[in-house]
């Protein structure tokens, strides 16, 4: 008998220990899954921001200042002289007097203007002679002063004839109506043309009759000979080209003596 209640409170002494260790365990389970979820909830460390990277934008280049090329020079004009008459004139570069013949004993010559191209651009005479000539059926022309350029001529002494009315010295470009069109003249001249089937691009000089001019007589026999244009409106026109510019130049430029 004294046996069996040894063993009864061995046994009932045991179940108190394994019982407190469970219950020690369970609580040693509860604060590590607390301590876990505490950890799973603390908040994550805020992430500082990174400074944004400082990147030096190169200055613009200066935009070079536009340049305004240079025109190019105009070749000087040279002065046509002739050791046997006293006349002289100017002349582009690359044209040139073409002597066309006279009497050097008499002093009369007689000049082919031309320019670079070789082509007649203007007539120049001195002391010009046999002039004159009837009309017959040929139609007259009516004469209208379309510009005129006044002109300081050196040299330069009136010699009325009676007959011509003379005026001061000026560079003229006088045009007449034809059925072909309107005949045109450019002359540096001191008269006032009759209405005829001719005239003459005339300076009256106590040394005799000049000319400087596209021609020296301009007639309606051969319009198409002649400067001819279609209109006067095409003939005003031609007042503003530069060849017409380059022509009342030249024509200007006439010195009588010196």
């Amino acid at each position: 008998m004294q046996f069996g209640i040894t063993r009864h409170a061995a046994s009932f002494g045991i179940a108190p220990r394994i019982a407190r260790r469970a219950s020690a365990f369970a609580a040693a389970t509860l604060l590590l899954a607390s301590a876990g979820l505490l950890a799973g909830c603390a908040p994550e460390p805020e992430a500082k921001p990174t400074p944004p990277t400082q990147t030096s934008t190169p200055k613009p280049s200066p935009e070079p200042e536009p340049t305004t090329p240079e025109e190019p020079e105009e070749a000087p004009w040279t002065r046509f002289t002739d050791a046997r008459f006293p006349q002289s004139f100017e002349l582009p570069p690359g044209w040139s007097a073409v002597e066309l013949g006279g009497d050097a004993d008499q002093g009369i010559f007689q000049f082919s203007i031309v320019d670079a191209q070789g082509a007649e651009q203007l007539f120049f005479a001195t002391r010009m002679t046999g002039l004159g000539g009837a009309c017959g059926t040929l139609p007259q022309l009516e004469l209208v002063e379309l510009d005129s350029v006044p002109v300081e001529l050196p040299g330069y002494v009136a010699a009325p004839d009676g007959v011509t009315q003379l005026v001061a010295p000026r560079v003229v470009f006088r045009a007449g109506q034809v059925a072909e069109g309107v005949i045109t003249s450019l002359a540096l001249a001191d008269d006032v043309p009759v209405n005829s089937c001719m005239f003459y691009n005339l300076l009256h000089t106590p040394e005799g009759l000049g000319v400087f001019a596209d021609r020296g007589q301009v007639d309606t026999y051969d319009p198409a000979s002649q400067r001819l244009f279609a209109s006067m409106d095409e003939a005003r026109a031609f007042t503003e080209t530069a060849e017409y510019a380059q022509l009342v130049r030249i024509l200007s430029s006439l010195h009588l003596a010196g």
